[in-house]
């Protein structure tokens, strides 16, 4: 006989009720998962900066020792993971004390991994560019929200450092091997007709995170990369307004032909 754990059970019918009682309940249990989600961001971050070793950029064998003990990588998984943990928490505690007297912290998404997106955006936009894109209310949901997702800011990063950008030529011909070729399913270009919504397997942000992880992890003096991002992206954004609802009323009425005048005999 298979053991279930009650703690963990899909909510009845009953707390289910669309009432007050549950929109609390589940802004009670968000609040929860974001204290605790920073606390132990934060701790990580902590623990990382004070055994670390600087020189050798390792944790030291006292920490190490006490990691393996504890079994603590059975919650935060090998040291290489932790060290995500604590870079996720430098994240939390650069916008709760050093970035706008912390008015955005509660903002911050929630998964370690965009969180440290969130950290590498930072580094390439003002602080002014960087408050635009948090959510401010309106239809406007904004890039970062604390459900926001690794592809959708790695994406946006992308875009912004390879902005206006042409599919380059190398002149240097040092690169001449060809290594290899990347081809994107046509699902690509796959949208809904009359509603925009992309169905298609694989989505523009999917070509840009993949782009954006090959070129973040090459030596330049090694391998040079020549993407068709730009051609891409504004094909993307054509098939993307034909399938919309406002294509119909966007394309010009076709003109009746004039009636040709009948001759009096």
């Amino acid at each position: 006989m298979v053991k279930s754990n009650r703690g963990y059970q899909i909510p009845t019918s009953t707390e289910l009720t669309l009432k007050d009682g549950l929109s609390a309940k589940l802004k009670e249990l968000w609040a929860t998962a974001q204290e605790n989600s920073y606390h132990l961001f934060l701790y990580a971050a902590g623990l990382r900066d004070r055994y670390l070793d600087r020189k050798k950029d390792q944790y030291t064998p006292e920490f190490k020792d006490w990691y393996t003990k504890q079994e603590l990588q059975v919650f935060f998984g090998k040291l290489s993971s932790f060290t995500k943990y604590a870079m996720a928490g430098n994240v939390v505690n650069f916008f709760a004390n050093d970035f706008r007297g912390g008015k955005y912290v509660n903002q911050l998404p929630l998964s370690r991994s965009a969180l440290y997106e969130v950290w590498l955006l930072k580094e390439i936009v003002s602080d002014s560019e960087l408050e635009k894109l948090f959510f401010s209310g309106g239809d406007d949901e904004g890039l970062i929200t604390p459900s926001a997702s690794v592809s959708d800011i790695s994406a946006y990063r992308y875009r912004l450092q390879n902005k206006g950008s042409k599919p380059p030529k190398s002149k240097n011909k040092k690169f001449s091997i060809p290594l290899a070729t990347i081809y994107v399913s046509r699902d690509l270009y796959s949208f809904q007709r009359g509603t925009g919504v992309h169905v298609g397997a694989v989505k523009l942000q999917d070509a840009e995170k993949l782009l954006a992880a090959i070129t973040g992890k090459l030596n330049p003096n090694m391998f040079d990369v020549r993407d068709n991002l730009t051609k891409i992206a504004t094909t993307y954004k054509k098939k993307e307004d034909v399938a919309s609802p406002s294509a119909a009323l966007r394309k010009p009425k076709a003109k009746k032909p004039a009636k040709k005048k009948s001759k009096r005999s």
